[in-house]
């Protein structure tokens, strides 16, 4: 009997296992918005940790915070709740939550074993930079980029411990920065960087005018100022595991390395190196990485990691990531066999520490871009990212696919029509819209109505209509062979950056248009043609879109943003419409 009864539960276990080793693949359908029916990408990276015990893997991106098996890479969660882009997540040591920090001005703490989201704290005016939080998780501190504020939070009861929102030691710098006028740094105030110390007595802010505070961590007062940077906001805080160290660095061509006695600062001592930042420690204190460039000329072209000694300060190597682009993140396993980093390329790295040899973590992050084009037939769709790198994705699963054959149409004729051949280009610096004709080059008129930047202009199938979205926070629809004006949709206060129409041209979709109820501008609203009805709002992403478009059949509209595509079933957004 108890043998029958171990098989039975055996049974049950592996096709519990089985069941969610499927689910897991599907990670594309996880958490969609309603009307979506798949997601392609997974978001740009802002942020990665490892659990304390090393397991697991967090990470931070525009469309909430994945969760992966640190040894198997494999997708176990997406936690999602953020209403914008998670910039900043932490554990306390024993790893018993993970808190987050977003754009949305909120701080959030997760059970990742269950995905639950256990408390919110709303405090911030605006975007959150960074989160720390204190190695006993009774504490975490939060620094706005956009308010300036420092809220040192209670985990227990949510309240706030302190609040510090003005700041008057750092006047005299202030005052540099605003005389200085070949420097631009709007809010210098603003929070950049956090960091507890190991012994959670103390925390750590950098600013973006270069000025580094200490803070008591149960009460939240200041302790200590020091005005250390004077050529550019601190980047980043890493305390050494004992505590007697803390660097700062910017992205200019400084780190400063700040040692510590029973709590109380000491000294800085200033060291040289190419443009850092990220910066992590080695668990014995001795070595340092970061992500910077070999020097001025690589500048937005090649990052490298860089392995400094940090007792004498001294550049060990460096090795050119296989990225070319931005760089967010950088983290160490807890047992220092591996670093991992991401940024706004699709893929996670893993580095070996000694070598700085490098291997894949994982893809799929940021794989989408400027423009989408669905095939004829509906099956692939291409995007262009990073630096004109193109994609083509296959919309059934996801995946990506192999560019296609190209079939020469140099033998077919082109189809002989009596309507004139219409079409459009931006001039005057994209505030007016030239009209021509296509086969004689000659214009027909200008559209100069607009009172600001034009983002995008989009023509109806059958070229009739003209639809334009403009910075002026209009969109405007005109017939094209006259340049009357038709509709005028007054967006209010957002500025809509992408517009299409559907096949059919009974609905013009856009993107951008900031909505007031939700405070959101990552929704797309639809609106009926030629009356200007709103017909639907799609909340999914929350990240801002970047493109629209529709396949050729009219069944599905792809929309891009954060790093995401998402594939929404236009029929049954049509039908919950009527």
């Amino acid at each position: 009997m108890k043998i029958a009864r171990s098989i039975l539960l055996m049974s049950i276990f592996a096709s519990i296992l089985f069941s969610l080793n499927l689910f897991a693949q599907d990670y594309n359908k996880w958490k969609l918005p309603e009307g979506a029916k798949l997601r392609l990408g997974k978001g740009r990276v802002h942020d990665i940790k490892y659990t304390p015990d090393g397991k697991r893997v967090a990470v931070a991106t525009s469309i909430g915070i994945w969760i992966y098996d640190a040894h198997t890479h494999e997708e176990l969660a997406l936690l999602t709740g953020h209403t914008s882009r998670v910039t900043a997540i932490d554990f306390p040591a024993d790893g018993s939550f993970l808190a987050s920090g977003s754009f949305d001005g909120t701080v959030r703490l997760w059970n990742i074993d269950t995905g639950e989201q256990t408390a919110i704290f709303a405090g911030h005016q605006g975007s959150i930079g960074n989160i720390a939080v204190s190695p006993d998780g009774k504490t975490v501190v939060s620094g706005g980029t956009w308010d300036t504020t420092i809220i040192l939070w209670d985990i227990k009861t949510g309240k706030q411990i302190k609040r510090h929102s003005k700041y008057h030691d750092n006047l005299f710098r202030r005052l540099k920065i605003y005389f200085d006028r070949s420097r631009t740094i709007p809010d210098p105030n603003a929070i950049e960087a956090l960091a507890f110390s190991p012994d959670g007595q103390t925390f750590a802010s950098g600013h973006r005018d270069g000025t580094l505070r200490i803070w008591d961590a149960e009460t939240g007062r200041k302790r200590k100022t020091i005005g250390v940077h004077n050529y550019a906001g601190i980047e980043s805080l890493t305390y050494s595991p004992d505590g007697k160290k803390l660097v700062s660095c910017t992205r200019t061509q400084e780190i400063l390395l700040h040692t510590f006695r029973n709590g109380k600062h000491l000294s800085s001592h200033i060291h040289y190196v190419p443009f850092p930042h990220n910066l992590v420690f080695s668990p014995d204190g001795n070595n340092l990485f970061g992500i910077g460039y070999m020097g001025q000329d690589t500048v937005g072209q090649q990052p490298y990691i860089h392995k400094w000694n940090v007792n004498t300060g001294g550049l060990l190597m460096s090795t050119p990531t296989p990225y070319t682009y931005q760089i967010t993140s950088l983290t160490g396993s807890p047992d220092g066999s591996t670093l991992l980093n991401g940024g706004w390329g699709d893929t996670i790295v893993s580095w070996n520490p000694e070598t700085l040899e490098h291997s894949i973590f994982t893809t799929g992050h940021a794989t989408v871009g400027r423009t989408l084009q669905f095939s004829p037939d509906g099956k692939m769709l291409n995007t262009i990212s990073g630096k004109d790198n193109l994609k083509f994705l296959d919309t059934e699963t996801g995946a990506e696919i192999s560019a296609p054959q190209q079939k020469s149409n140099s033998t077919k004729q082109k189809p002989k029509t009596s309507q004139r051949r219409v079409s459009a280009e931006y001039i005057k610096k994209r505030t007016a819209i030239r009209i021509y004709d296509v086969e004689t080059g000659t214009d027909m008129y200008h559209i100069t109505e607009h009172k600001d930047i034009i983002w995008r202009y989009s023509f109806s199938p059958d070229r009739k209509t003209l639809a334009t979205a403009s910075k002026d926070m209009t969109i405007r629809l005109w017939e094209v062979s006259t340049g009357k004006e038709l509709l005028m949709i007054p967006t209010y206060s957002g500025w809509p950056t992408t517009i299409t129409f559907s096949p059919d041209g009974k609905t013009l979709a856009g993107g951008g248009v900031y909505d007031r109820e939700q405070r959101s501008l990552s929704l797309i609203h639809v609106w009926e043609v030629p009356s200007g009805r709103i017909l639907k709002k799609l909340p999914g992403h929350i990240d801002g879109i970047e493109s629209l478009r529709f396949s050729p059949d009219g069944k599905t509209l792809a929309s891009s943003g954060g790093g995401v595509i998402l594939l929404w079933d236009w029929e049954k957004i049509l039908q919950s419409t009527r």
